[in-house]
């Protein structure tokens, strides 16, 4: 088993869930050091396997996501977490401390200073 387990619950009219994806994607591809110990999968609540499973953590919106570490401890949010946000998520999941090294853009920065980078 992975060390973290991450599922990603869908459903195909969701405007948001596409995102909640596109974001899980992107972090194991920018993070590359979570090699094999991070999995996900994405279940889509309009097939019978996603809505049971839904049903059985007790989700009642789409995106959420849930993350399953290999001690059985469970967490979720719902919505598009921000990079920084999903980063602390996964590393808090795994029970290690984010690296200072690891640069992420600040949550609170704002739309002007993220389009021309300043701090």
């Amino acid at each position: 088993m992975a060390d973290l387990k991450i599922e990603v619950f869908t459903s195909p009219r969701c405007p948001h869930c596409p995102s909640a994806v596109k974001a899980t994607k992107q972090l194991l591809k920018e993070n590359k050091k979570f090699g094999g110990r991070v999995k996900w999968a994405e279940l889509n609540t309009a097939t019978p396997k996603g809505r049971k499973k839904a049903q059985s953590y007790g989700i009642r919106g789409v995106p959420t996501i849930v993350f399953t570490n290999k001690k059985g401890e469970r967490g979720a949010v719902t919505g598009t977490p921000s990079q920084k946000k999903y980063l602390k998520i996964v590393y808090e999941m795994l029970g290690e401390e984010m690296p200072e090294e690891v640069i992420v853009e600040d949550d609170n920065a704002g739309f002007f200073d993220r389009l021309f980078k300043r701090k």
